[in-house]
């Protein structure tokens, strides 16, 4: 394996490390403003709760990426320039993520694709294509946002 693509492995895995602690941000920040600071108790407030958790988790992946994964690569751009960038692709890919989970669970309550079916826990039986559809859309909007991002956001320097 070559220097390059080593160097392209390893800033998929840092990425994908910051992408899960980003989850991690997420649903802290939400559970935060909608379990101890009381905003999750009318639909309105749990939507700009969520908006607001995702945000400030889009905030926290761009500083780790930008100091971590991408540290020796797009200082020709300004901060503010990579930091708009990196928004844009995320919102792209949160289309293109819900754009799969869309399709899938169309395809599911169609009848027309099963991908796992049922599973059984504790013994109960559980659907999880809906899960399943979600996981593979995020698949998709990571690999959307890692290469957008290695190939524009945190361009290589010529």
């Amino acid at each position: 394996m070559s220097e390059q693509q080593t160097s392209t492995f390893v800033r998929f895995i840092k990425f994908g490390i910051v992408g899960g602690s980003g989850v991690f941000v997420n649903l802290g920040i939400y559970a935060l403003l909608t379990r101890v600071f009381g905003l999750g108790d009318e639909l309105t407030g749990r939507y700009v709760s969520y908006a607001l958790s995702v945000e400030i988790s889009i905030i926290t992946n761009f500083i780790l990426n930008d100091i971590w994964t991408f540290s020796d690569r797009g200082r020709e751009n300004s901060l503010p320039v990579r930091f708009v960038r990196f928004h844009v692709v995320s919102f792209l890919g949160a289309l293109i993520n819900w754009g799969i989970f869309a399709v899938l669970n169309w395809l599911l309550e169609s009848g027309r694709i099963v991908l796992i079916g049922d599973v059984a826990l504790l013994g109960k039986s559980f659907n999880v294509d809906d899960l399943v559809a979600g996981c593979i859309g995020i698949i998709g909007a990571m690999m959307w946002n890692f290469f957008a991002n290695l190939l524009w956001t945190w361009k290589e320097t010529s």
